[in-house]
């Protein structure tokens, strides 16, 4: 290799470790030619794109349904939340009056 660093083997099967594997994903990775095999950029089929199209169109139109259910699902959860600290809020203060009049009465 170039930088003088060798790819270390672990084991009888020679797989690479899991750093080695990183290591050598990068360099490949570095490796690549733009555009295939060869030098020249290639230009994808139109055709294939075209029929991609409409498929990602449902992707995107099945995400925002979900978001707006999620949405949803939130702002249900957030006026349940509220109606709990109101009453949580009721009984905090009802215990309060109760306790206040225990002590009085030297309870």
């Amino acid at each position: 290799m170039e930088a003088g660093y060798y790819l270390g083997q672990v084991g009888e099967k020679g797989e690479l470790s899991k750093n080695d594997r990183r290591e050598h994903k990068k360099r490949r990775a570095v490796r690549t030619l733009l555009g295939g095999e060869s030098s020249e950029k290639t230009i994808p089929d139109v055709e294939t794109l075209k029929g991609k199209i409409p498929e990602l169109r449902r992707w995107l139109d099945r995400a925002a349904q979900i978001i707006v259910a999620k949405d949803n699902d939130l702002e249900r959860l957030d006026k349940e939340k509220e109606k709990l600290q109101q009453a949580y809020n009721c009984c905090k203060q009802r215990m309060r009056q109760i306790g206040g009049m225990l002590w009085k009465e030297g309870v």
